[in-house]
């Protein structure tokens, strides 16, 4: 490939163009990045805050969307270093990390999340993200400028702080998980409330002053995302496997049963 997917990514962002991905709970697949990739997508989240995914997957499907071009992300179920350590060094490119309230659990994700002298990664035996023809300190070497640490936030508290969790070094993006914000504000499902425009606002502005992207994911209807966008979000979580597959299979059966509806009445 001409670029690996971290530096195809940054470029991306860098340029105001949109990355669009999709949250991978339910696929086993080691084909879903490859099938995003012919789609026009760009990143996959592989999820194990809430998926039954086991560790494995992050190798199988990380890998493979590696290989299609695709960034493999990997959102941990904690800030545990030993969690992030085993998904980052079995072939995920990055991680989506939730629930980051403070800049002070932002640096020890960040450094979690980078090989010495920038964080306190472990050292594998092997690092095959780059092809199995590099030595192991140039693969560390090319991996700490590659992955991508993207901090969620979530809730009232981290809004609060997030122009010190944008200016933490080592972090790339702010990712706002607009479900759990909307819980945490009081206002589940109300992805129309000019209480999460203002929080959209507030993140995309800290993330332009500090160099760093915005993304976001959680609607599913087109009406909010215009502001959204508008506000300066680039990294879009579009949905993810289960209601893309759902939202597929019911716009095929309505066609049907449309098309039988308007033989059944042009016959009558």
């Amino acid at each position: 490939m001409s670029l690996y997917p971290g530096t195809a990514f940054r470029a991306r962002m860098r340029a105001g163009d949109l990355a669009l991905g999709s949250n991978l709970r339910l696929s086993r697949s080691a084909e879903a990045g490859p099938i995003l990739a012919a789609c026009g997508f760009h990143w996959a989240m592989i999820d194990f805050e809430h998926s039954p995914a086991s560790p494995h997957l992050a190798h199988d499907i990380a890998f493979s969307a590696i290989r299609a071009g695709i960034l493999p992300l990997a959102r941990p179920s904690s800030h545990d270093p030993r969690e992030i350590a085993g998904l980052l060094t079995n072939g995920a490119l990055g991680l989506v990390v939730p629930h980051v309230d403070t800049p002070e659990q932002a640096a020890a994700v960040a450094r979690a999340a980078r090989f010495a002298p920038r964080g306190n990664l472990s050292v594998p035996g092997t690092l095959a993200h780059f092809g199995y023809d590099k030595g192991l300190a140039e693969a560390c070497s090319i991996f700490n400028e590659e992955v991508v640490v993207t901090v969620m936030i979530e809730s009232r508290t981290a809004i609060e702080n997030v122009e010190a969790i944008a200016a933490v070094p080592g972090v790339d993006g702010l990712f706002i998980g607009g479900s759990d914000l909307l819980w945490d504000l009081g206002l589940p499902g109300r992805y129309d409330a000019p209480e999460l425009l203002d929080a959209v606002q507030r993140t995309c502005a800290a993330a332009a002053r500090n160099g760093l992207f915005a993304g976001m994911g959680g609607p599913r209807d087109e009406g909010p995302w215009h502001g959204f966008l508008r506000a300066g979000m680039r990294m879009i979580l579009t949905e993810n496997d289960i209601s893309l597959m759902m939202r597929g299979a019911r716009d095929r059966r309505a066609f049907f049963e449309d098309v039988l509806s308007a033989g059944t009445s042009a016959g009558a």
